[in-house]
């Protein structure tokens, strides 16, 4: 329960940091396009520098083991995810924007902030785990849905910033190789402005678009309610029955981490997604709207969950 109310706490805080984002558009202190700007910004400079230093700590057997275990748990997460949209496309009548929805969680811009400002940068080092699969999964399967089974992005995939600083992140913990001080400096400098970068470009986003138009969509209600509520408590539960974390009490923590990532908002990623597949990308940022504004009740409440679950 303590930990729910920090991280709700936490939430708050960072929903300031977007209400910034927001004021100034509607301000007109930036325009709203000027989130392109932080949106590169995010990804070539400060999601990498944040992913690197996660990496710069002792390799350690318990780490080597938490890390695999993310990686594992947070693949078949969103293989769950896959699997729940196709389950549910005929009965629920999902079409091509809402299956990436539920699939595919703003881990990258909101999830790994959160765990850098609530449990430390240690803990960045599992949730960065998410970004294997979600880069694998993102440019293979979300683009194929998304333009019709036209040319998969590998390249795309490949040469993903947040990746390639995760792969090379990798090397250097397997190698014990510590950055130069001079050069981790600049880099905490840039990790610092994640979260609040983070959630400017989210307030900014939100600036615009019609808040009447989001909340009066019935299906974002529908969207919001399967992927941050239905999916991680499926994912919870599927966890529980496997029993690891109750035979390896130490995962704990790292399982947490999973958990979080599973409870997260709708990607941004896929509004890009339906810009170049010619889809619904105004459906897409609706989703994409309801579920990060709702996701401060709703992660808070996932976590009560988990710890009733797997009480310490």
């Amino acid at each position: 329960m303590e930990f729910s109310l920090i991280l709700l706490n936490k939430l708050i805080s960072m929903m300031i940091m977007a209400l910034v984002g927001y004021v100034l558009v509607k301000l007109n202190v930036l325009k709203q396009e000027d989130s392109r700007v932080i949106s590169v910004l995010l990804i070539w400079v400060l999601q990498p520098c944040l992913i690197l230093r996660a990496f710069q700590i002792e390799l350690t057997p318990d780490r080597t083991q938490g890390f695999l275990f993310a990686t594992i748990a947070s693949t078949l997460s969103m293989l769950l995810c896959i699997a729940f949209a196709k389950l549910m496309e005929r009965p629920l009548g999902l079409d091509e924007v809402d299956r990436p929805s539920l699939t595919y969680a703003n881990v990258g811009n909101l999830i790994l902030p959160l765990i850098s400002m609530s449990l430390g940068d240690e803990m960045v080092f599992y949730g960065s785990a998410f970004q294997i699969p979600f880069n694998l999964l993102i440019w293979t399967h979300c683009y194929s849905l998304l333009t019709g089974g036209k040319h998969l992005k590998l390249k795309k995939m490949l040469t993903n910033p947040p990746l390639i600083a995760l792969c090379a992140g990798l090397l250097l913990l397997a190698a014990q190789i510590r950055i130069p001080a001079v050069i981790d400096d600049a880099a905490k400098g840039f990790h610092d402005m994640v979260a609040a970068s983070s959630m400017m470009l989210v307030g900014m986003i939100i600036a615009g678009k019609d808040l009447k138009s989001v909340f009066t969509y019935k299906r974002a209600y529908l969207i919001s309610f399967l992927r941050l509520i239905v999916l991680p408590v499926l994912c919870m539960l599927l966890l529980y029955a496997s029993g690891y974390v109750q035979r390896n009490p130490d995962m704990r923590p790292v399982a947490l981490i999973v958990v979080i990532g599973a409870s997260a908002p709708t990607a941004t990623t896929i509004v890009q997604m339906c810009v170049l597949g010619g889809k619904d990308a105004m459906k897409a940022s609706i989703y994409n709207v309801m579920s990060t504004i709702l996701c401060v009740v709703t992660i808070p409440l996932m976590i009560l969950l988990f710890q009733i679950l797997f009480p310490a």
